[in-house]
């Protein structure tokens, strides 16, 4: 799905990373705070061997939701993830770290959508760590043809994904993860539509996981579904239509989330 991002663009005169926002999806697009770590016009830099830039912004945007009862964490949460996206013919820089003091620890991306999952590693850190990319063979280059965008996209999932979820706990994350949503937008939070389906989503857009209805531990079959920007949208009104008690998902590797249907999700997002 498509989720809030923010793209490292170039620095400012303090050669901190500028991040740009792209508000897409429900609820974030409402003019929530957003970081900006640059100045409008910052003058042309060349890149050193590494840049570094503080992850204070992410941590705050994370705990806005520290305020959410506890019994509203239980089954879905934030999530966030780094992604770099490569230009054409560009390669991964040497490595990326997260740094805090004299703590270092490497990200490792993901091979298939070259992510990670943040929360976690930022929220165990302190307010001094750092996103560090290391990256020598662009050294020299200005920051405008860097050659790759680092993005961060934030949503809400569901915390777990062993399989099998029951409808009772679907129902609830729904609930819930509008809850989450509405922390993200703060004042706008009463334009967050309801929360009606669930959105599945794979390592690959093109063939998001399939989806059974179950009863009992049986499959029913897959219930009817719209595909929206690489996620499989499924209506729990659809699932209790076909008397089932939960869904399982096939493969070994998926993301859940809450969402309204899919032509809310355009409008919201502007596709």
């Amino acid at each position: 799905m498509r989720v809030i991002s923010f793209s490292i663009a170039k620095p400012s005169r303090q050669k901190r990373p500028m991040i740009y926002a792209r508000l897409s999806l429900i609820a974030c697009f409402l003019a929530a705070p957003l970081p900006a770590f640059a100045d409008d016009k910052p003058e042309p830099q060349l890149l050193g061997p590494e840049y570094c830039f503080p992850t204070e912004d992410i941590r705050e945007s994370l705990a806005a939701f520290d305020g959410l009862k506890p019994e509203k964490r239980d089954i879905v949460g934030p999530d966030m993830a780094m992604t770099i996206e490569l230009e054409d013919g560009e390669i991964m820089p040497e490595r990326v770290e997260l740094r805090d003091g004299d703590t270092v620890r490497p990200l490792l991306f993901d091979a298939y959508n070259r992510s990670i999952r943040l929360p976690s590693l930022v929220q165990s850190g302190s307010n001094e760590a750092k996103i560090c990319v290391i990256d020598p063979a662009r050294e020299g280059r200005f920051f405008e043809s860097v050659g790759y965008n680092l993005n961060f996209g934030m949503g809400v999932r569901f915390k777990t994904t062993p399989g099998t979820h029951s409808l009772e706990q679907i129902e609830k994350g729904l609930k819930d993860g509008r809850s989450h949503y509405k922390k993200m937008a703060g004042a706008m939070g009463f334009m967050v539509p309801k929360f009606t389906h669930i959105a599945v989503a794979g390592r690959d857009k093109a063939n998001p996981p399939v989806v059974f209805a179950t009863l009992k531990g049986q499959d029913l079959g897959e219930p009817d579904f719209e595909l929206y920007d690489g996620a499989r949208m499924i209506d729990i009104d659809t699932l209790e239509e076909m008397g089932a008690d939960g869904v399982r998902i096939a493969g070994d590797y998926y993301r859940m989330s809450p969402s309204p249907d899919a032509k809310t999700v355009a409008k919201f997002s502007g596709g």
